[in-house]
């Protein structure tokens, strides 16, 4: 458990499964440009299988802390896309739907870039786009 309000109904609890599904859904909406990966820049697979869609909510480094909600996304690249426009979008869509699903306010949302896929190689980076 990750989140838990007290309201004069019972108790609401929200686990980091629920705020890793709502960024992949976020994520998805780049198509094939950018794809999630673990910290070490191995791409994360998506698939209908059960486990995949857990593996790349457990690569997401989610924690909650006195200041709020803190989110890093790390993901893959492909080569020729544009960083900081399609980073800065991911950003703005995490923030929305956090707001928009959950009612709370992220304290900061960053995306780093492990890796640029060209060609069926990865060419590591290390860059971090965060607000």
């Amino acid at each position: 458990m990750l989140y838990k309000i007290e309201t004069s109904v019972g108790s609401v609890s929200i686990t980091k499964t629920v705020i890793g599904r709502i960024v992949i859904r976020a994520a998805e909406k780049f198509n094939d440009n950018i794809k999630i990966s673990n910290p070490k820049g191995k791409v994360i697979r998506p698939g209908k299988k059960i486990g995949r869609s857990d593996a790349a909510i457990n690569s997401l480094d989610i924690t909650m802390s006195n200041n709020g909600l803190d989110i890093k996304v790390f993901v893959v690249m492909n080569f020729g896309t544009s960083i900081g426009s399609v980073t800065n979008e991911l950003i703005e869509d995490v923030y929305a739907r956090i707001r928009e699903f959950l009612g709370i306010e992220p304290n900061s949302v960053a995306v780093i870039v492990t890796g640029v896929l060209a060609k069926k190689q990865v060419a590591r980076r290390n860059i971090e786009v965060k607000r």
